[in-house]
């Protein structure tokens, strides 16, 4: 969960993605175009946090290669599986209803409610146009009224 929220990836990026495409050390996900919705390669940025905690995992797992995540049998994934998951440590949390595509909805409207710039965030989730990703910065009434005492009104 905490890399389809912090990165913003799509569950079926998430499924195929393999060891052989992390880069832990300079902070990278490779994610080929076979797996992206556009049909376009992009690469990922990886949080600190989140680069130690699969340095972690993959010490642990002593693998070099093959799915980044693997089911019970030691095959990829399934969207299901993670669909599944998702929803089960979600509830754990307390929390009624969650899915991928929420943790990756969240993740945008994060990232634009912390001033990362629009085009970053396109990159980084893999929208093809901007005005996909405009979309999510909908603004809150409170964070209108916030932005306003900080930056224009005395």
């Amino acid at each position: 969960m905490d890399l389809l929220y912090s990165t913003g990836m799509r569950v079926g990026e998430l499924v195929f993605s393999r060891i052989e495409d992390l880069d832990l050390s300079g902070g990278f996900l490779r994610i080929p175009s076979t797996h992206t919705k556009t049909r376009k390669p992009r690469t990922a940025v990886l949080p600190p946090a989140i680069r130690a905690q699969l340095k972690a995992y993959l010490k642990q797992e002593r693998r070099r290669s093959g799915p980044i995540f693997r089911s019970q049998k030691g095959g990829s994934l399934t969207v299901r599986q993670v669909q599944r998951l998702v929803r089960q440590y979600a509830g754990k949390a307390g929390i009624p209803f969650v899915t991928p595509h929420t943790l990756r909805h969240t993740h945008i409207v994060h990232a634009l409610m912390r001033k990362v710039p629009l085009n970053a965030v396109q990159k980084q989730v893999g929208h093809k146009r901007l005005a996909t990703t405009q979309i999510y910065a909908d603004l809150a009434p409170e964070q209108v009224k916030e932005a306003y005492e900080q930056n224009f009104w005395p």
